[in-house]
């Protein structure tokens, strides 16, 4: 129950909110809160900032795509980026990543299939 309350305490954190615009702009993770949270090495580090950047431009490219590419931009984004942190983290970092990213995908209302 604590480690559920504490999750959901870290997600909460890491998403910008901008709930008006969901659809219209790509979301951004806090890195400083998800640093912390995954506990990242100095060697780690700048490998996450960079793939993060890598990840809001590719959502970027999704949402100029046309609304029939979209989605399919959107998952390719997501999956990419997973793709890199899992070279990157190790197995209980990209654990945690994930399911982080996953509620977020959620909260966002952003559906990857």
């Amino acid at each position: 129950m604590a480690v559920s309350a504490i999750l959901l305490c870290a997600t909460v954190g890491f998403a910008r909110e901008n709930r008006n615009n969901v659809s219209k702009e790509p979301f951004a993770i806090n890195f400083e809160k998800l640093s912390y949270y995954l506990q990242l090495t100095p060697s780690q580090t700048g490998e996450v900032a960079n793939i993060n950047e890598f990840f809001l431009d590719k959502q970027r490219e999704s949402l100029r795509a046309s609304e029939s590419q979209q989605q399919k931009k959107m998952h390719q984004a997501v999956y990419g980026n997973l793709k890199l942190m899992k070279k990157t983290l190790n197995e209980k970092q990209y654990a945690d990543y994930a399911r982080v990213l996953n509620v977020t995908l959620q909260n966002k209302g952003i559906e990857v299939k």
